[in-house]
């Protein structure tokens, strides 16, 4: 497919392989299933709590920024910068998405969209922890306000580790939570690994009553040996394990690293409204647990340190 080759070139220049490039873009894959989750005991590992002033960037001890345009393999129209990821000053990080008008004559950011020069109409921040904290097994949430738009696509989400040495989609990546503008009452939740990634990414969706911009949610992931369960404020929705993969390779029992990004458009999320002007994901807090002693936190003293409970 013409976004793999996208994606490939990407990960070529050094760039982490995008939850954009490889976000569920067909939900005919979604396993019906209604699952029950056990009583566990729960152990707070690590968090972020996002204090700090207004303005302040998210800590560099944890925090590595994305940067650039090209599309991100999936016909985005955002350029990541390491200026729209920033502390709210209310305990919150907000990443913006912003309409920009570029300048053509220093020109760095580009999309494969049909603008002059190819400018990208917006910039944006994609965070991730890739080579300073790492997460297997055990609970990890974030309390979110998603932007509202159309064309408009948050995401928080997990790359395996070992990306640089097995390449996507061969490290695996879980999703936690994908919403996108056109669909405002919709989170879609979605494991890809080799043999169903991309548009085959294994996906379940939660529809609400609310749209989800309308207040903040809890996505999180509960992932033990062998089996990943998806919910929304305490509901599960979504359920895989070696079983449902099939035949293909099950990835996901090893350490990884995690990613906050809004991005605009794409095959994905779909058309921008051409009122859109700016949008903004706010993240209250985001915290790791241990489930019934499974769960570990790895990386650098540092990262660990600005995270301790």
């Amino acid at each position: 497919m013409s976004k793999f080759t996208a994606a490939a070139k990407l990960v070529a220049a050094g760039l982490v392989a995008s939850a954009l490039i490889t976000a569920s873009v067909s939900s005919s894959q979604a396993v019906p299933t209604s699952p029950k989750q056990a009583t566990v005991t729960k152990k707070l590992l690590w968090k972020q709590e996002f204090t700090g002033s207004s303005g302040v960037k998210p800590s560099s001890k944890i925090f590595n920024y994305d940067m650039g345009g090209g599309g991100w393999g999936n016909n985005e129209h955002q350029a990541y910068t390491d200026h729209n990821a920033t502390l709210t000053g209310s305990g919150g990080l907000a990443i913006k998405l912003q309409r920009i008008t570029p300048d053509l004559t220093d020109l760095y950011e580009t999309c494969p969209i049909d603008t002059v020069g190819n400018a990208c109409e917006f910039e944006s921040s994609r965070i991730q922890t890739k080579g300073k904290l790492n997460f297997q097994y055990g609970r990890l949430e974030a309390r979110i306000k998603v932007p509202t738009g159309d064309g408009t696509w948050p995401a928080f989400w997990l790359l395996g580790s070992d990306i640089s040495t097995n390449a996507w989609p061969n490290c695996g990546e879980i999703d936690i939570m994908e919403t996108k503008g056109s669909e405002p009452y919709t989170v879609h939740g979605t494991a890809h690994g080799p043999g169903y990634s991309g548009g085959d990414g294994i996906v379940n969706t939660q529809t609400l009553s609310a749209r989800l911009g309308a207040g903040y949610h809890i996505y999180a992931l509960d992932w033990t040996k062998n089996k990943m369960v998806w919910s929304i404020d305490g509901k599960a929705y979504h359920v895989v394990t070696p079983s449902i993969v099939g035949n293909h390779t099950y990835v996901f029992n090893k350490p990884m690293f995690m990613i906050l990004n809004v991005a605009a458009g794409g095959w994905f999320a779909g058309d921008i409204d051409p009122d859109l002007n700016s949008a903004q994901m706010t993240i209250d807090y985001i915290r790791y647990y241990s489930l019934n002693g499974q769960g570990r936190v790895t990386g650098s003293a540092a990262a660990i340190a600005a995270g301790k409970p």
